[in-house]
């Protein structure tokens, strides 16, 4: 079994802009992938105030640190490079690959074209570099209850007034295919941002995982049984976000 390397103990991680633990559970993976002196090229999507990329920046010191957002950070960072632009639109960025690592942290449900913006992310991508996804889990024992009940997901509501913004509800099956026939593969997925209130549908839990396995098992699928595994483990019943790692194929 291998050891995985932890974040330093004076190393504090805020929640951000995103659930909770999602920033650490993915600055855990980088510094499991990459040397602390590794030259990466990074680029973060939507890169909001630029929290993830500070983290980025003292963890990895040689790194060369991009972002872009339809929004300008309102306090700039001398050591990102920023572009102004819409990710549901083609980037503004040379097409060529140029990047080690490309990080999209709760970003996809904020944009209509989900396709568009992976094909963009997957193109920018050196051969061998590494995608990092995450995404709100619409699939817990919370939302199967909320859904059976009240025919919504937890993180949406039935209705919404014509001056509400409506987020996308981007479901994980959807991005594993879109990065898979994109050219990358994908290596891990890792559910977080759990809560010990939760634990009271526990008894439920129990009750309707070994049914969803068997059913699942039972599926005629192309899929690698690996990935599955990964896709629907039992924490994922709890899990409320999920960070997909992939590697764009050499």
């Amino acid at each position: 079994m291998t050891i995985q390397a932890a974040l330093p103990a004076d190393f504090v991680v805020v929640r951000g802009q995103t659930q909770k633990d999602v920033n650490r559970t993915v600055l855990t993976t980088l510094v499991n992938r990459f040397p602390a002196d590794a030259a990466l090229r990074v680029l973060d999507l939507p890169c909001g105030n630029l929290e993830f990329l500070s983290y980025v920046a003292r963890l990895f010191p040689k790194a060369t640190l991009s972002g872009a957002d339809i929004t300008a950070p309102a306090v700039a960072n001398p050591a990102v490079s920023f572009v102004k632009m819409d990710l549901t639109k083609d980037f503004q960025l040379p097409d060529e690959p140029s990047f080690d690592l490309i990080t999209s942290i709760s970003g996809v449900m904020m944009f209509g074209n989900t396709l568009s913006f992976v094909r963009n992310c997957a193109a920018r991508l050196k051969p061998g570099g590494t995608l990092v996804i995450t995404n709100d889990n619409s699939a817990t024992i919370i939302d199967k209850v909320a859904y059976l009940l009240f025919g919504r997901y937890r993180l949406f509501k039935p209705i919404y007034e014509d001056t509400e913004e409506l987020t996308q509800y981007v479901p994980l099956p959807e991005l594993c295919r879109l990065l898979r026939t994109h050219g990358v593969a994908i290596e891990q997925i890792a559910y977080t941002s759990f809560y010990r209130k939760d634990l009271l549908l526990l008894p439920l839990a129990l009750l309707i995982y070994p049914i969803q396995k068997y059913y699942l098992r039972r599926l005629p699928t192309q899929l690698p049984p690996e990935l599955i595994a990964q896709m629907y483990p039992f924490k994922g019943l709890f899990g409320k976000h999920y960070i997909i790692t992939g590697r764009k194929a050499a």
